[in-house]
């Protein structure tokens, strides 16, 4: 929504209360206006110099906190259950999740007009678009020793070997909060730098909120004044239950059936720079100007066009407030898009913040140093991004086999053919496990279009 940064900076600083507990899930903190500050020049810069929004690939950790209930048994939840909410975080950051095809034909259509947002924001129906944020999530293969995981993107910590408290015991969200950020994070935490650190636990029924997030540090700056995001306690906590997506692992467990791994999409929104949608105030600004104001959190499965005229400066009229975002409080099923706007600043935390720039970069994701065709002096393999097959050129034919991976870990083919066809394999990344005759072995990321 397009409003004077300053002007509402000064406004924040009188009117921004915190979400009411009784309609929140979301217990992710507001960010400061010294970090909005500092994180909108970021966002300038971003826009001018940017030719094209980068690819990145986040290797993401896992960390399943239980009391010795076997795998399976609540909270200690199933590899399953995990590796569809990689499924789901994969498919929502690329704009192609579930229901997107919900969309309705003219969704802000009139509104974009009356507001002036540029084309490149909307779709080919003049619709504000749902848009690919070019980032990716794999499960994490190697430990920070380098030691391969025997649960890709997963460790499962028995909290009373640890001598911690049940999390299930803290009756406000804040004490457990406090219990996560003070105790289990700074004792369990992996690199900040080169893994996205998911705790997963139990909690109170008590309680409404289902997950928490960290926003990226920026050098010098301090996230959020009473919280500030550090080495020890940068990450998302989520609902066991909350983790993963009902229509693809139903034998996991979850709160219900209409769970479908959006919690994590939203916290991890945030985990990038993102704020809620209405602002974390009634018709403030998310600082995203192809984003309707918005009075309140909305809730349920609403029906568009929802709050026409909520907000009146600007004025969210005649197409209302953007019910569908990520950002907002909707049921799992009525929430599947980010805008243009968010994916800059996601774009802009990735390419600014020191615990976020080099995500992707450690080879993490394969389980070996990533390599791009690096070894050029043994193998080429090209074309790389490809549409339909790779080839594998190895003069010396010094290759025994490959093995193909999917982003998840898990393999669909092992061949000593050197033609490798993806003319039938979904979009996406995909490793080739390259083994060779003197014993070595090599990972290539392949990217098919």
């Amino acid at each position: 929504m397009k409003q004077s940064i300053y002007t509402l900076l000064l406004f924040f600083q009188i009117a921004v209360l915190p979400a009411q507990e009784n309609t929140s899930f979301c217990a992710t903190q507001t960010i400061s206006d010294e970090w909005e500050m500092e994180f909108q020049k970021l966002v300038t810069q971003y826009k001018k110099s940017r030719t094209t929004n980068i690819v990145y690939q986040i290797p993401v950790i896992f960390h399943i906190i239980h009391g010795g209930e076997n795998v399976g048994v609540f909270p200690n939840i199933e590899a399953q259950q995990v590796n569809s909410q990689i499924v789901v975080l994969n498919q929502d950051y690329t704009g192609t999740g579930l229901n997107v095809e919900d969309y309705p034909a003219n969704a802000f259509v009139n509104w974009a007009i009356n507001q002036s947002i540029p084309s490149g924001n909307l779709d080919n129906l003049g619709r504000i678009k749902i848009a690919n944020s070019e980032i990716q999530f794999c499960l994490a293969q190697v430990n920070p020793s380098g030691i391969p995981l025997s649960e890709p993107g997963i460790e499962r910590i028995n909290y009373i070997e640890k001598g911690w408290q049940n999390p299930n015991v803290f009756a406000n969200n804040q004490d457990l909060r406090n219990f996560i950020d003070n105790t289990v994070k700074p004792q369990s935490i992996w690199d900040a730098t080169k893994y996205l650190n998911i705790w997963v636990t139990d909690k109170s029924d008590a309680l409404n909120s289902k997950g928490f997030a960290t926003p990226p540090p920026l050098s010098g700056l301090s996230g959020i004044p009473a919280n500030a995001t550090t080495s020890l306690n940068d990450g998302v906590w989520c609902y066991a239950k909350s983790v993963g997506s009902y229509l693809i692992y139903p034998a996991g467990i979850y709160v219900n059936t209409d769970v479908s791994g959006r919690l994590l999409t939203h916290e991890i929104g945030h985990w990038l720079g993102l704020r809620h949608i209405w602002g974390d105030g009634n018709c403030l600004s998310d600082f995203c100007n192809d984003t309707p104001s918005q009075a309140d959190p909305s809730a349920g499965n609403p029906t568009y066009p929802q709050g026409v005229g909520s907000c009146s400066s600007p004025s969210n009229a005649p197409d209302g407030e953007m019910f569908m975002n990520f950002m907002d409080y909707t049921a799992n099923p009525s929430m599947y898009m980010f805008t243009t706007d968010q994916v800059t600043r996601m774009q802009t935390a990735m390419a600014n913040s020191p615990q976020r720039n080099q995500h992707g970069t450690h080879g993490i994701c394969s389980g070996l140093a990533v390599s791009e065709n690096s070894f050029s002096n043994k193998i080429k393999i090209y074309p790389n991004p490809t549409t339909d097959f790779v080839m594998i050129e190895d003069k010396d034919n010094q290759i025994n086999f490959i093995e193909i991976y999917t982003v998840l870990g898990q393999m669909i083919a092992k061949t000593s053919e050197k033609n490798i066809s993806f003319d039938q394999s979904a979009k996406g990344i995909y490793w080739l496990k390259v083994y060779f005759k003197n014993d070595e072995m090599q990972f290539f990321k392949i990217v098919k279009n």
